[in-house]
């Protein structure tokens, strides 16, 4: 074997020898370096524009490799990102940041090739808007430089994504009407293909804004039925006359209050509303809808909000255009038979639009709070394996699948969802955990015992400790409340998402249980805080 590898190696050396003596005797001047052929250029256009502008140059013999090709406008270089498409005989390129009138020179290989003259236009300039502030309806100007006078190319749109009607454009003004239902923000300017930005424009309230920041201080809103009320750390605390067997407290503010309607449409109030009862927005123009528990709708399961355009009593409209007087206005909170004890409001706020409202109570990445209020539109949770999911009377109600009944075993195990159309399975939803909310909480009932825990079985949190059977925590088991603490898992350090979240509810023998109901599945950043949370819902 050895003496086969002795002969292989000495052949290998001749052979490289030999290359080299033939390669040695080759006369440099016989060697042919490759001359890529010359691109021609027959013109490019648009001759003129800012930066930005599109432009086609046409010829011959460009190739078709775009890292061949580098075009300069007086000097200046467009980057390669911006070298939109190359062919042969055509070149598609934009004016760089920062270019200068003067020669177009394009670049193919080794080949520069210089055209005629580009000239670059100053672009647009923004100066100053006034007024900063305003209501719909009225006009707002937008001053800066290169404006140009063709309406049909500028787009001026309001935060919220509420584009404004275009009342004249000069090369110096933007003149435009402020749009309802936009939200307090910068406006972004559109010029063709040039964009900027305005200072922050604001719709001044006309409406409500509560948040009882100061200890002691109602802020002007009273309670009835021989309730009795505190101020405590941004809440105002009410509690029942507890010797009625129909609990009420209304919640009324003193001396009513002015709302423009057309500016701030949608009123939310933000508390731990009794599980039983009626809550109804009552004013001197009739009740919401003319009716009770029907708020508009319900974000992170404790804010109920309201459409101020829509009606109250038989069938009055508040005014859109000029601001509206309530005399009255209050939540009643009546008819309460369950066992609370009274309810805490955080605040009371109106806001330009649904979208205003969606962004002020928008959750932090990793805090979650599902309720089950009405049946989810994208994000929800659902149990599969066939099992039944309905959405009612503030649950997620689960039953197993009735032929499980027929074996020793039954499964319907909790996924969630994203993306989704209520109660498909599909597509898993990621865990986005959060190391500042590693307490992860489900307020859940079995159908058939009304315990949290079934009496065999168990429920495993996946990807928590490695998923072992029942390790969840039973702190708050007498309120149906099972909890597991993240931060003790060595795979949670840091924040990250997760590719599936899921509690596996499975291998139950016990004949009691028919399913499940759920309240809520929530975040919180400490035990205290689910303590806390438990106690006021």
């Amino acid at each position: 074997m050895k003496k086969n590898k002795i002969i292989l190696s000495v052949f290998t050396v001749l052979t490289i020898g030999f290359l080299s003596l033939m390669l040695s005797c080759v006369n440099n001047d016989e060697l042919e370096v490759y001359q890529y052929p010359e691109p021609t250029l027959d013109g490019f256009s648009p001759s003129e524009g800012v930066s930005g502008t599109e432009i086609t140059i046409l010829g011959a013999d460009f190739g078709t490799y775009k890292k061949a090709v580098s075009v300069f406008f007086n000097g200046v270089e467009t980057p390669q990102e911006d070298i939109l498409s190359v062919v042969d005989n055509q070149i598609v390129t934009k004016v760089p940041s920062g270019a200068l009138s003067g020669e177009v020179v394009v670049k193919v290989w080794t080949h520069n090739k210089t055209l005629g003259t580009f000239n670059v236009l100053p672009s647009a300039v923004y100066d100053s808007m006034s007024p900063l502030f305003g209501m719909p309806a009225e006009e707002l100007t937008i001053t800066g430089e290169n404006f140009g006078n063709d309406a049909s190319k500028v787009t001026v749109t309001f935060k919220g994504g509420v584009e404004a009607e275009i009342v004249s454009v000069s090369n110096t003004e933007i003149k435009v009407i402020v749009p309802d239902g936009g939200i307090t923000g910068v406006i972004s300017v559109q010029i063709d293909i040039q964009s900027f930005e305005t200072d922050s424009f604001a719709y001044p309230l006309v409406g409500l804004d509560f948040m009882f920041d100061v200890a002691g201080d109602n802020e002007g809103w009273l309670t009835t039925h021989n309730s009795t009320t505190e101020v405590s750390n941004g809440n105002i605390n009410v509690t029942f006359d507890m010797s009625a067997s129909n609990r009420r407290a209304d919640f009324k503010l003193d001396g009513g209050a002015k709302v423009n309607v057309g500016g701030f449409p949608i009123l939310a109030i933000k508390l731990n509303k009794p599980q039983s009862g009626n809550f109804i927005l009552d004013t001197n123009f009739g009740s919401y809808k003319n009716g009770s528990n029907n708020w508009e709708g319900i974000i992170n399961g404790d804010i109920y909000y309201y459409d101020l355009r829509n009606t109250f009593g038989s069938s009055n409209t508040l005014s859109l255009t000029d601001d509206t007087e309530f005399t009255t206005l209050q939540f009643k909170i009546a008819d309460i038979i369950t066992a609370e004890t009274g309810y805490s409001v955080d605040w009371i706020r109106s806001f330009e639009s649904i979208d205003a409202l969606n962004e002020y109570t928008e959750l932090p990445n990793g805090k979650f709070s599902f309720h089950f209020d009405a049946i989810p539109e994208s994000d929800y949770w659902v149990a599969n394996y066939n099992a039944s999911n309905v959405v009612e009377d503030g649950k997620l109600k689960v039953t197993f699948d009735p032929a499980q009944f027929d074996t020793d075993k039954r499964r319907a195990d909790l996924n969630f969802v994203e993306g989704g159309i209520f109660p498909g399975t599909s597509p898993n939803g990621k865990w986005h955990y959060s190391t500042e909310y590693p307490i992860l909480a489900i307020k859940i009932a079995f159908t058939g015992t009304g315990a949290p825990t079934p009496e065999t079985g168990s429920i495993k949190l996946d990807r928590f400790m490695g998923a072992p059977n029942n390790a969840y925590l039973l702190d708050f088991l007498a309120d149906n409340v099972i909890y597991y603490d993240c931060s003790v898992d060595g795979g949670f350090t840091v924040s990250q998402d997760l590719a599936s979240f899921t509690f596996k509810i499975a291998d139950i023998t016990s004949t009691g249980e028919t399913g499940y109901e759920l309240d809520w599945i929530q975040s919180f950043r400490t035990v205290v805080e689910l303590q806390a949370y438990i106690a006021s819902h």
